[in-house]
């Protein structure tokens, strides 16, 4: 197969008459039927606090084109700000959308919404708060990006956290643990896993993304306040992780990337991770790729140079297509690449 590679402008006239100022913290889901999903914070201004609504878009061509709007959540006079859309799907086909109010704090609820035919129609919201540990927490967020199904069924993502042992201000986002939050019963309940912190070489990890691996572990990588990624590795994807250690040759502003499993026939089994590839600008988005779990990344190539911010990637088995949907200038425009394997192994010549 030829390698290709195509960008697209995403999000463009999608604003409704609500003029959004910003689209950010992109996620995407492929579903079991190869359907795309694109979903996103709108926001009425830069803040996180803003008010701001989640909408998602579908499209079954691979990314050329998009449907009109699927609102999911409106920010409003109580709370403005609905933050943190991740989608999974479960081994039934249900999609299930969690996202949060406010963080979680000055009495936001952290929601759940399932679709049943392909991300068309939704559920309406049902309040898992209680399930989020509300007395261990202040602010709290999942992902972003996507969610995963393990082998055995249980859908998860992560998340992180604001202790309120660390007697920071309530709206603060940091410092910061992390977890994973899963379902072993397809979404009727939740919990949160074990828990990650700090340690004498990884700072405050935060946003983060999980991944399948082809022997059926769990490989989550995280965002840090140092100048590189984080990794750990667990059997089930909630509890016993290990390997629990700094990613040096991951470097990063301390932005958001994305990993993703990449399985296709005829191709080998890639654990995929895309970021802005720099100690210090969310600019020059670049997809890796290792073919040993995670442990070295001979695949590489360059996205965009000269872009960046929030980085998402996921991939769909059916077609070979690999995604990434990434920021540029904090949201004000976003784009999805699309590309395949072939492509990725190309490398930069």
């Amino acid at each position: 197969m030829e390698a290709k590679f195509e960008l697209y402008d995403v999000w463009q006239g999608t604003q409704d008459g609500s003029g959004y100022a910003k689209h950010r913290i992109p996620g995407m889901l492929v579903t079991e039927r190869g359907t795309l999903i694109i979903y996103n914070e709108a926001r009425d201004e830069g803040s996180d606090w803003a008010r701001m609504d989640i909408f998602c878009q579908r499209s079954t061509d691979g990314g050329q084109s998009f449907g009109e709007p699927i609102y999911l959540a409106h920010g409003n006079e109580t709370h403005k700000t609905v933050n943190n859309p991740v989608m999974m799907q479960d081994q039934r086909g249900r999609i299930h959308l969690l996202h949060c109010e406010d963080y979680g704090v000055n009495g936001g609820k952290i929601l759940r919404r399932y679709s049943d035919d392909d991300g068309l129609t939704w559920s309406e919201p049902i309040d898992i708060t209680p399930a989020t540990m509300p007395w261990f927490r202040n602010c709290m967020a999942f992902g972003p990006g996507h969610g995963i199904c393990t082998k055995d069924g249980t859908i998860l993502t992560p998340m992180w956290m604001i202790p309120k042992f660390y007697e920071s201000p309530e709206r603060a986002h940091g410092p910061s643990v992390v977890s994973t939050f899963y379902s072993r019963d397809n979404g009727e309940t939740w919990a949160v896993g074990e828990i990650l912190g700090s340690n004498f070489s990884l700072q405050s990890p935060n946003e983060s993304v999980a991944a399948l691996l082809p022997d059926g572990r769990v490989y989550l990588n995280c965002r840090c306040a140092n100048s590189w990624r984080a990794k750990a590795i667990s059997l089930n994807g909630y509890s016993d992780w290990c390997e629990y250690t700094p990613e040096k040759n991951l470097i990063d502003p301390k932005c958001f990337g994305s990993v993703a499993a990449y399985h296709a026939e005829g191709k080998p089994d890639v654990l995929l991770f895309a970021n802005c590839e720099s100690k210090t600008q969310r600019k020059n988005v670049v997809v890796k790729g290792s073919l040993d779990q995670g442990r070295t990344w001979p695949l590489r190539r360059v996205i965009d140079a000269d872009r960046g911010g929030y980085v998402e990637i996921n991939t769909d088995p059916r077609s070979g297509n690999i995604y990434v949907l990434y920021e540029n200038n904090f949201g004000e425009t976003d784009h999805l690449a699309v590309f395949n394997y072939e492509w990725l192994e190309a490398g930069e010549g």
